[in-house]
């Protein structure tokens, strides 16, 4: 699909786009005004953040004007909108910021028109297979993610871990162990206050770990990590064949042994906010979630002194790690007005120096350029005043210079150049429909019974679009 380079290989949250200040309306199908580039996306974009910064500097230089159509806050309603407006063949956008999991569905739906060329080599490997499609390309990489292990440094150094567990039987051993000494610990040292007569504040229940296990994305996103964990191949396209299916199950268990054993069961009910607060109130030592979570960490926790983050633990056999990839792309809508607008636009919000601005302001870039040493990477060309603003989706962290980049940099790039998309298939939204079902309520049973072949074979049938 394009040219290959001589160095690195291989690519929060789901994120959105900021709107610029010629302002933000909503409905499905959007009069706009004469040579506006109509940009739709989930969200309200009217806060400011370096997405609208990006945008304003464009309308800057180019005098065209974007206008930004808000979508429902939810992401199947932004897809079903989409989807919807798009078939009717007058939907009045030109510019689609979309899930990294929709490309295929959009593609064959006709609401995105093919890119046209070969992206560049600088884009990282992981994330170009992202808007790639029965071989062509149909969009451009705007902003990506990887899931990253969350760990209580002090907890542990203090328990003789100097390292986070590099697989997952050495995480559910180590987390075990800690947290029960930890507790005891604690109530040894309440009992002991209590008798001298001194006031001690309560000391939460410690737990091995929490993660997002709610039946929606989340969840088959913690499933597909854990069946690649297991051997599963992120590029099969069946899970009932092979070591697919033993994968599958195996990952699962283990999603379940988990929760059983380190877990509380409200992980059952937790998403990435959700389950960011218990280990922030320190009810976690380790936690699996996006590197969106980090600042908001940081506001109750010393970063890199109380906790820091690593790259997924991996497979027991050959150390892999493997995260599922997150972020978005931009794509021409099929019915655009203003198709080579749209186009300079999307170039432009993901050159080289715009991807370096996103790494600088908090979300992930998807060029390898970005992630080079801050004197040899391109040149943000916003002014770096702005690079305090927060916005939603970004780390959220002040910026003193415009080329320092968030402290967990090195650990994502190295996590994104390993991470791999979820199931490329016009019906993923089916499959994952399923896993959510099945996953939970194996989850929520009682039993320590294997999970079924009948998750395998939906799964199969979901992704063929026959289920």
């Amino acid at each position: 699909m394009r040219a290959r380079r001589a160095g690195l290989p291989t690519a929060l949250a789901c994120l959105t786009l900021t709107a610029a200040a010629s302002g933000c309306t909503s409905g499905p199908q959007p009069t706009p005004e004469k040579g506006a580039i109509v940009l739709a996306t989930g969200s309200d974009l009217s806060s400011s953040g370096v997405r609208q910064d990006l945008i304003l500097d464009w309308e800057r230089r180019t005098g065209r004007t974007v206008r930004i159509v808000k979508l429902p806050d939810t992401a199947d309603g932004q897809r079903s909108q989409l989807l919807a407006s798009g078939q009717s063949g007058n939907s009045g956008y030109d510019v689609l910021n979309l899930d990294v999991a929709w490309t295929a569905e959009f593609a064959e739906a006709g609401v995105i028109r093919p890119w046209g060329a070969s992206l560049d080599a600088d884009f990282l490997d992981s994330v170009v297979k992202t808007v790639e499609h029965a071989g062509k390309v149909w969009g451009v990489p705007f902003n990506t993610d990887a899931g990253l292990l969350y760990y209580r440094k002090d907890i542990l150094h203090d328990y003789g871990y100097d390292r986070p567990p590099t697989n997952w039987g050495e995480l559910k051993n180590v987390a075990a162990q800690v947290a029960d000494a930890y507790n005891r610990k604690a109530a040894k040292d309440a009992k002991a206050a209590k008798k001298a007569g001194e006031d001690a504040e309560a000391v939460p229940e410690m737990y091995g770990m929490v993660a997002q296990l709610r039946p929606y994305e989340g969840l088959t996103v913690n499933t597909l990590e854990s069946a690649w964990a297991n051997g599963g191949a992120p590029e099969a396209t069946s899970f009932t064949k092979g070591e697919q299916v033993g994968a599958l199950q195996q990952g699962v268990a283990d999603v379940k042994d988990r929760l059983d054993s380190i877990m509380p069961h409200e992980a059952t009910t937790m998403d990435e906010t959700e389950s960011r607060r218990w280990f922030a109130d320190g009810r976690a030592l380790f936690m699996r979630n996006w590197p969106v979570e980090y600042a908001s960490v940081a506001e109750k926790l010393e970063a890199g002194v109380q906790f820091d983050v690593a790259e997924l633990p991996g497979r027991p056999t050959d150390g892999k790690r493997m995260s599922v990839l997150g972020g978005q792309n931009l794509a021409i809508s099929a019915t655009s007005s203003h198709p080579e607008g749209a186009r300079r636009l999307i170039e432009a919000l993901t050159g080289p120096g715009s991807e370096r601005c996103l790494l600088e302001r908090g979300f992930a870039a998807t060029r390898d350029s970005a992630y080079r040493a801050p004197e040899k990477a391109p040149d943000c060309p916003l002014p770096p005043g702005d690079a305090e603003r927060a916005e939603h989706g970004a780390t959220r962290q002040p910026v003193q210079r415009p080329d320092q980049e968030p402290p967990y940099t090195r650990t994502l790039y190295a996590a994104l150049r390993a991470a791999e998309p979820r199931p490329r298939s016009a019906h993923y939204q089916t499959f994952s429909k399923v896993v959510q079902l099945r996953v939970s309520e194996y989850l929520n049973s009682r039993g320590g019974t294997a999970i079924a072949d009948a998750l395998a074979r939906e799964a199969d049938e979901a992704l063929s679009g026959r289920g």
